[in-house]
């Protein structure tokens, strides 16, 4: 139609020596290393909607990425990890098996727009039984934003934006320290208030 946009996207990657990278070891620097083999799927729908002051977006994706036995920095393991990995399949640490993003937006006559958006996943990978074996818990972002141009006479316009991220201010861990290359926890952002001015020469 004339303002609602659908789309459907779907991948599929069997991959030969996929590499892969990961933190190891006390200085938590990124180093890449390679499964023999590797398995990556996954689909997304996205919906955009735009009516006059109204603009809206979705999206949704569904992924699946796995590997199979290092065979590059192999002293980063240990042998314990190497062992399973050689002979099953383990997912990659960076796998997300739902995640969601949105957003709604409304501009007023004088050009003041308002607008919220969210983020939300199902959890990255943390070790269980085997590597990378288990998930971290679902997580969920809402952001909130007010954005105004001024005209500040011979200066021209001034784009101004108060934006408040993580307004519930709900504490989620993205990693926790565990599973294959991952060297530390990693947390989202705390509640955040943040003012942007920017000039556009």
């Amino acid at each position: 139609g004339n303002h609602l946009t659908l789309g459907l996207d779907a991948y599929y990657r069997q991959v030969t020596d996929l590499q892969d990278e990961g933190q190891f070891g006390a200085a938590l620097i990124y180093s890449t290393f390679n499964y023999e083999y590797g398995r990556v799927k996954g689909a997304e729908f996205t919906a955009s909607y735009q009516n006059g002051p109204w603009n809206a977006y979705f999206n949704l994706a569904f992924n699946r990425a796995m590997g199979k036995r290092v065979v590059t920095s192999q002293y980063n393991f240990g042998p314990e990890d190497l062992a399973y990995i050689y002979d099953n399949w383990i997912h990659l640490d960076h796998d997300q098996k739902l995640a969601s993003s949105g957003a709604v937006n409304y501009t007023f006559g004088d050009g003041t727009k308002i607008g919220a958006d969210y983020l939300f996943g199902t959890g990255l990978r943390r070790d269980g039984l085997v590597p990378n074996g288990l998930s971290m818990p679902d997580y969920f972002q809402l952001n909130l934003s007010v954005s105004h141009d001024f005209v500040a006479g011979g200066a021209g316009k001034i784009h101004t934006q108060l934006a408040v991220i993580n307004v519930l201010d709900r504490v989620y861990e993205l990693r926790d320290g565990t599973g294959v290359g991952v060297g530390a926890p990693q947390f989202g952002p705390r509640r955040g208030l943040f003012l942007t001015v920017s000039k556009d020469f």
